[in-house]
């Protein structure tokens, strides 16, 4: 039966605009004297665009770090354009790039494009969901002993399919010895409002986000650029130092401004723990819990059922239920393909069909835990009675 009232538990695939920020949008849109002109146009009513910018980029810069200032950051128009922008532009002057095997489609699927150009491999996944340091190590002991002079990482902050974290400490201290000059790229799309961060504190160069991953609308994605890096030219004589075309997304980097002030990140890691330990528990030996035993974001449980080989309809069969949750990357689900990260990781075919992800947000509750158990259970029963 078809159920009205769905409990959205997709929250890395997009948190959606919340209550307060379309209140503030809707109170500012109703104001008869604003006119949202071209920030970089002269007259007066872009003027008044671009000090309604600089105040939201200073809010947003303010959730990021003490020292993290609006000239360090560029607004684009998602996670996917701020991602493939710092890569293909650090790409340009690196000898050898490194993306990693769990990245983001977004960034993994330039691989292939940036091969052509300049050396480009991937660095492996462990069975645990972090990336394998060991072979870092060694792929940069390799292109030391080979002459290379630059080497580029764009690595995930935290996955967005098993939650895992990146140990930046152990990271920074394998790019310190290798003596290589090396510039780091961190997709931080799923940690921004899930845990306390100080970007200057990382051993980043370049942090990308997204906008609609913490209350804003889709359409706003940031790159923050540490002080002294350098992002070259795409696009010469277009925005935002050759980087980009189009006039900013003034609305949507407002909104954004509004969904920052909501930002609670020790809240966000408490609640949402405590939900998916539950989860967790609650499932039991059900299922098969990825990246289980590595540190990872609070809210995201990865998880397969076994004993089936063809994908059996989890998401579909879920939502009919009540329960709105994601077989994988949402930008890749109209394609029903085993999850290569769980591949990468030593899944089986098998598995990786039939792994669905569910990620919680600080709405979600101890009861939509419990009513999702049941209908896991019950699906399991009906799916094994009839085997």
């Amino acid at each position: 039966m078809w159920q009205k009232n769905v409990r959205y538990l997709d929250q890395n695939a997009s948190s959606g605009v919340s209550f307060s920020v379309r209140q503030k949008i809707t109170e500012l849109l109703g104001q008869s004297d604003l006119i949202l002109a071209n920030p970089s146009s002269l007259h007066r009513h872009g003027q008044q665009s671009r000090n309604l910018l600089l105040k939201a980029g200073m809010r947003i810069a303010a959730t990021l770090g003490k020292k993290v200032d609006i000239n360090q950051l560029v607004f684009v128009s998602s996670g996917t354009e701020a991602n493939q922008t710092v890569i293909r532009s650090a790409a340009r002057t690196s000898d050898l790039v490194i993306i990693g095997a769990g990245e983001h489609s977004a960034s993994h699927d330039l691989i292939g494009e940036l091969s052509g150009n300049a050396r480009c491999v991937e660095l492996p996944l462990l069975s645990n969901g972090q990336y394998d340091l060991d072979t870092l190590n060694v792929i940069l002991a390799d292109a030391k002993q080979s002459g290379c002079s630059r080497v580029f990482l764009s690595l995930f902050w935290a996955n967005n399919e098993t939650g895992a974290i990146t140990p930046l400490s152990e990271l920074k201290t394998a790019l310190r010895r290798s003596g290589l000059s090396t510039t780091l790229h961190l997709d931080g799309a799923q940690v921004w409002g899930k845990i306390a961060f100080d970007l200057f504190e990382t051993p980043a160069d370049f942090v990308t986000f997204s906008g609609h991953k913490i209350g804003a609308p889709a359409g706003v994605g940031v790159i923050w650029v540490r002080p002294g890096s350098v992002l070259h030219p795409l696009i010469p004589g277009s925005q935002n130092g050759g980087l980009r075309g189009g006039t900013e997304n003034l609305l949507g980097i407002v909104a954004l401004s509004f969904a920052c002030d909501e930002l609670s990140p020790e809240f966000f890691s408490t609640h949402t723990e405590n939900l998916r330990n539950r989860l967790e528990t609650g499932l039991g030996n059900s299922v098969r819990v990825w990246a289980q035993e590595s540190d990872r974001i609070s809210n995201t449980s990865r998880f397969s059922f076994s004993g089936f080989e063809g994908y059996e309809n989890w998401v579909e069969l879920l939502d009919l239920r009540g329960f709105a949750i994601s077989h994988g990357s949402a930008c890749k689900s109209k394609v029903i393909e085993p999850s290569r990260v769980l591949l990468k990781m030593g899944a089986t075919r098998a598995e990786a069909l039939n792994a669905i992800r569910v990620s919680f947000g600080k709405a979600s509750t101890e009861a939509d835990v419990d009513d999702f158990i049941m209908a896991i259970q019950s699906i399991l029963g009906e799916k094994r009675g009839r085997s």
